[in-house]
């Protein structure tokens, strides 16, 4: 039997004519995976046009084709839109990524772009395309055989509105243990370590879930219950704590960061286990503390210097209609509208269709007053001294030895 799939109907029954008059000709598919189907495509994202010398948006070309073949700066269009998917699948929410792109073409047109998209969508799982005719304006949804020969075959898709939905969220502390150390292995490494500790602490803590008002349940990991067992109907909104005891002894000479992490994971429908559901949850967690102290070793100019984590700054964009919270990381002296520019830029959208997520999931809003005067990394008092060292190649960073506090922010209410 034929897989199939489904796409937002309210987001895509003016795609088109959103985009009609406009340079865009190219952009993602943003969904979710299915298992065993298609996939479920909640909206859209055109690819910026690429910058020419002059720093200024170049000009686009009206055909596609040509789009995909052309190059500007010595950069490859197809290298432009793969590194676009990488940065936009960093915004995302757990359990959403791109799940392939959107080309304005006609039908006929479009069955010839196979063989310039494959190597744009050459990573993604069973990749969807939709053409958009630019002059009957209608949609048409493809997927894209990535072989030797790529080629687009029909795909069965139809609109849904995903009333069912339920997300699930949470806003968790992390206490880091930080020392000097000499990064010979690299900031990626130290990134990886960084996830695979929280993932390894996460796993430890007791997990709740508890409704709007409601009072909080221990989440079984042996169970099989369903979302639908979990929440009522009429619960659209899931709070989920993870709980862990006791704290990490601090090592001479160290810094004990701090950070407040707020991640979401939007399921569209209520059909999958609840322990799966915690766990992309979980994984997302994880990713953001690694993309967190990758960003803040990059960011750190001078080697010896603390390190200041960033924090992460959520919105949705207005015309979704669901629950589907984007983040952009924020250095300390930056702002929510600095992360509502770059939000704009890579969605291709205005930043007034931006909103704000509410207060329960404003990381600097909470932290900073939850823990006032201490979003800077402060350094211990340290021993004696110690004969002179050469100085060290990097910047204060986590250690391979990583020890992780979580413990759940009491929130009242869902605001």
């Amino acid at each position: 039997m034929a897989k199939k799939g489904t796409f937002n109907g309210s987001f895509f029954s003016n795609f088109a004519s959103r985009l009609h008059g406009t340079p865009v000709r190219f952009g993602l598919l943003l969904g979710q995976q299915v298992e065993g189907g298609l996939g479920d495509v909640v909206f859209a994202a055109p690819t910026p046009a690429q910058l020419g010398e002059d720093g200024e948006p170049a000009a686009v070309p009206k055909d596609t084709a040509a789009l995909l073949r052309s190059s500007t700066g010595g950069v490859a269009f197809a290298e432009w839109a793969v590194q676009h998917a990488e940065a936009v699948r960093k915004l995302l929410p757990a359990g959403l990524e791109p799940l392939g792109c959107f080309t304005v073409a006609s039908e006929a047109s479009a069955k010839d772009l196979a063989p310039l998209l494959a190597p744009i969508l050459r990573g993604f799982s069973e990749p969807l395309v939709l053409s958009i005719d630019p002059s009957t304006r209608k949609n048409t949804f493809w997927q894209l055989a990535v072989c030797a020969k790529p080629a687009l075959r029909p795909a069965q898709m139809k609109a849904d509105s995903y009333k069912e939905f339920l997300l699930l969220w949470t806003v968790t502390n992390i206490d880091v243990m930080v020392p000097q150390y000499s990064a010979d292995d690299g900031i990626e490494k130290v990134a990886r370590e960084v996830s695979r500790a929280v993932t390894e602490s996460l796993k430890s803590s007791i997990v709740t879930i508890a409704s709007d008002g409601g009072v909080a349940q221990v989440v079984d990991w042996k169970s099989e219950s369903s979302l639908a067992s979990a929440a009522a109907k009429d619960c659209q909104q899931l709070r989920v704590a993870f709980l862990r005891r006791g704290n990490g002894p601090f090592g001479q000479g160290s810094v004990r960061q701090r950070c407040v992490m707020a991640a979401s994971a939007l399921l569209l429908r209520r059909n999958g286990e609840l322990r799966e559901a915690v766990a992309k949850l979980r994984e997302e967690l994880a990713a953001s503390a690694a993309e967190r102290v990758r960003l803040a070793l990059e960011e750190c100019e001078q080697p010896g210097k603390l390190l200041n984590l960033p924090w992460r700054s959520l919105f949705t964009p207005q015309d979704l209609e669901l629950p589907l919270w984007v983040g952009d990381y924020c250095m300390p002296d930056e702002s929510h509208s600095a992360a509502r520019e770059r939000l704009g830029q890579l969605l291709c959208m205005p930043e007034e269709a931006l909103s704000q997520a509410p207060e329960h999931l404003d990381e600097h809003i909470i932290f900073t007053a939850k823990h006032a005067g201490t979003y800077s990394a402060k350094e211990l008092e340290k021993p004696a001294a110690a004969p002179a060292k050469p100085q060290q190649k990097a910047p204060l960073a986590v250690c391979l030895g990583l020890v992780v506090l979580l413990v759940a922010v009491a929130i009242p209410r869902l605001l």
